[in-house]
């Protein structure tokens, strides 16, 4: 694997968070894809998520997911996500895994890389979900801090 220096920026993004256990991650995921699709709305990015640890429950994350869609939609004040007009991971270094149990490797490799290249990163990381063949295949984004 090789760590590459690029950004990432997804347009009209739909942003769902939920409190999950870490083992049904993909859940979510899969959900969204499947009911943003309909005759006028679908979906023109691959599924982003990250997620945040939570202090005592250690099962459990916050996740955050994201994925672009065609255009802008109404969000009604009780909708269950939101829109945001972007998704902006830049200035950034990522790896691309070739399969998910290569996860601690690659962030491995991404603080590796940023203390070798005096980088500051924030995490948690963001993880791009990509359907190639039966297989998920993941780009596992570090988001650069400026200065």
């Amino acid at each position: 694997m090789i760590v590459r220096e690029e950004s990432l920026v997804i347009r009209n993004v739909i942003c769902v968070e939920e409190i999950i256990p870490h083992e049904e991650w993909y859940l979510p995921a899969l959900s969204l894809r499947r009911n943003l699709v309909n005759k006028d709305i679908y979906y023109t990015s691959p599924v982003t998520f990250k997620a945040e640890e939570m202090k005592n429950e250690p099962a459990f994350g916050k996740y955050s997911y994201y994925v672009g869609i065609n255009t802008e939609v109404e969000v009604g004040d009780d909708a269950d996500f939101k829109q945001l007009e972007y998704l902006e991971i830049s200035p950034a270094i990522y790896v691309r895994c070739a399969e998910i149990d290569e996860l601690e490797e690659a962030y491995t490799l991404l603080r590796t890389y940023a203390k070798e290249n005096n980088l500051m990163i924030e995490e948690p990381f963001y993880h791009v979900c990509f359907d190639a063949f039966d297989h998920v295949i993941m780009d596992i984004y570090a988001q650069v801090k400026e200065g």
